[in-house]
This record gives C-alpha cells, sequence and structure tokens, in this order.
C-alpha cells in the first residue's frame, strides 16, 4: 500500500513540475481550458445572483382580491381563514376600505375628500403574496381566490410575473447549456493534449512495454497530468469570474439605484469553488483517460 501511494505521489509530483517546466505551453492549453470553464461560471453567478435579487424584491407579483360592497365582517373573516390556511399562499396583507380612502386622500394630497361622499365607493381588500413566482401556479391561485364568498375580483399583473419567471428561467437554461457544451469542449481539448503526449513518448512506452509495465502504470502520469490541468484551470476560471464581477459590479450597482434597490454579481462559496475544481479535475481525467485507453491499445512493442 505504501508502494502504490509512493508512486502515485511521484507521479503526481513530476507531472506538476512538467508543467512548471513549461509554463509559456502549459499555460497557452490552461486559459483555454480557464475560458471554456469561465463562462458558463459567469453565466452561472449572474442568473443566481439575479435570483437572489428576485427573492428580495418587495414588487412580487401579488394577488390583489377586491370585495364586493357589501361584504360583511363575516364574509371578511371567511376569507382571511381561507388564505391563513391555504398551502399556496406565503403572505397577505388586510387593506380596509377606510384605510384604502385614507391613503388615497394622502397620496393625492386630497384632504378631506370623504367628506364630500355620501359613503366609501372603495372596497375592502386583501393583498396576497404567493409562494411561487410560476405564472401558471400564479393563474391557477387567482382562479381559485375569485371563487372566495363575496370576493369580486382577483387580479395581478400576469405580464409582469411571466417576463420576470421566464428570464430567470431562460437564464438557467443558457447556463446547463454553455456547462454541457464546454464541458465536453474541455474533455476534447484535454483528450487532444494526451493524445499528443502519447505520439511524442511512443518510443518509451514501446520500451516500458517491452520490459512489462502495465497500461496503468503508463496512464498514471497522464492522468495526474490532466488532473493538474483541471484543478489549475479551475483556478484560473475563478480568478476571471471575480475579475469580471469586479468590473462588472459598479455599473449593475449604479443601474440598480436608479430603482431604489441594490444588486451586485456574487461570487463563488468555498462548496461552490470546491464543486467547480472537482468537477473540472473529473473531466479532464476522463479526457486523459479517454485518450490513453485507445492510444495504448495501438501501441504495441515491436
Amino acid at each position: 500500500m505504501k508502494h502504490f501511494l509512493y508512486l502515485n505521489w511521484q507521479s503526481a509530483k513530476l507531472a506538476l513540475l512538467k508543467i512548471l517546466r513549461q509554463p509559456f505551453g502549459s499555460m497557452l492549453t490552461l486559459l483555454m481550458l480557464a475560458l471554456a470553464l469561465a463562462l458558463p461560471l459567469s453565466l452561472y453567478l449572474a442568473v443566481s445572483s439575479v435570483q437572489d435579487w428576485v427573492g428580495r424584491l418587495t414588487a412580487t407579483p401579488q394577488i390583489t382580491l377586491f370585495m364586493e360592497l357589501s361584504a360583511e365582517e363575516a364574509d371578511i373573516a371567511a376569507v382571511q381563514t381561507t388564505l391563513a390556511h391555504h398551502p399556496k399562499v406565503k403572505s397577505f396583507t388586510f387593506v380596509s376600505k377606510g384605510k384604502a380612502l385614507q391613503d388615497l386622500e394622502q397620496r393625492n394630497g386630497l384632504s378631506g375628500l370623504s367628506d364630500g361622499l355620501e359613503g366609501n365607493p372603495l372596497p375592502d381588500a386583501f393583498v396576497v403574496t404567493p409562494k411561487t413566482l410560476e405564472p401558471r401556479e400564479m393563474e391557477m391561485l387567482q382562479k381559485e381566490l375569485s371563487g372566495l364568498p363575496m370576493v369580486e375580483t382577483a387580479q395581478f399583473d400576469a405580464h409582469w410575473a411571466k417576463r420576470l419567471y421566464g428570464m430567470v428561467e431562460m437564464g438557467q437554461k443558457l447556463t446547463a447549456f454553455l456547462a454541457a457544451a464546454l464541458g465536453l469542449a474541455l474533455v476534447l481539448v484535454t483528450h487532444n493534449a494526451i493524445r499528443m503526449q502519447i505520439l511524442a513518448r511512443q518510443d518509451e512506452i514501446e520500451v516500458s512495454k517491452l520490459i512489462g509495465a502495465t497500461d496503468s502504470f503508463i496512464r498514471r502520469p497522464f492522468l495526474y497530468h490532466a488532473l493538474w490541468q483541471g484543478v489549475l484551470a479551475a483556478l484560473l476560471a475563478w480568478g476571471l469570474s471575480c475579475w469580471l464581477s469586479s468590473m462588472a459590479n459598479p455599473a449593475i450597482r449604479e443601474f440598480a439605484m436608479l430603482y431604489g434597490e441594490r444588486v451586485e454579481l456574487r461570487v463563488l462559496t468555498p462548496l461552490e469553488l470546491a464543486a467547480l475544481i472537482g468537477i473540472s479535475a473529473l473531466l479532464a481525467m476522463l479526457g486523459a483517460r479517454l485518450a490513453a485507453d485507445h492510444h495504448l491499445r495501438k501501441v504495441e512493442p515491436k
């Protein structure tokens, strides 16, 4: 076991030293791999930042229930009880007709407006915040709540909700597509790099096979070379995403302040960074393994 660990340690150390001894060529390959990782990574951070902002929005799409003018306290209490126990309702606020008229007077500077009216023309209302932004779920909830006793109308800004949800959903799908496409590119780039190394060392591999070296022994240095490439490329991609975030954040903050919001692109958490390094290393090693297995089958001692 100690011998096995020693051989792996030696292979890993020699693979890293080989990368460091060829800084120019290694950096070009690492930059290519880092760019393939940085594109979906930056889009992921942008989409997740938008999701965090959406979760803090005070203008979250809400359903407003307008009661009939003839609604009594018992009717209002019945609707309130239904909303309090509804599984799709996150929260709700009751706005009495008196409060609504008072807010109207204050907002428009019409103090004393109620004195010239025979009665309050405004209805009691409930402002309902649903648990989901999914437009279909909201439409179904709207139809359901509109059927409650003494509820005259139930309305919400469906177009706003659909645009908001569609924007986030499109970003998530685009991120997944880019991650899959560029992940495949990372495997192919690593596959080609290892293939070139194997072809350059073909005579050495033939001699190793001639003296009885196993395929796993011959393949090990190439796998560790790919492992280091994946780890270093992930760290470079992380650095690039941090740089892009720092460059974009001032403009994003300035734009968000126009709407009274504070929005900025976030950076990777330690757990997300560890996942990025792990995925990058695994994809690079997969490309190396495919290349090594394919070419080792063709290399036979003469």
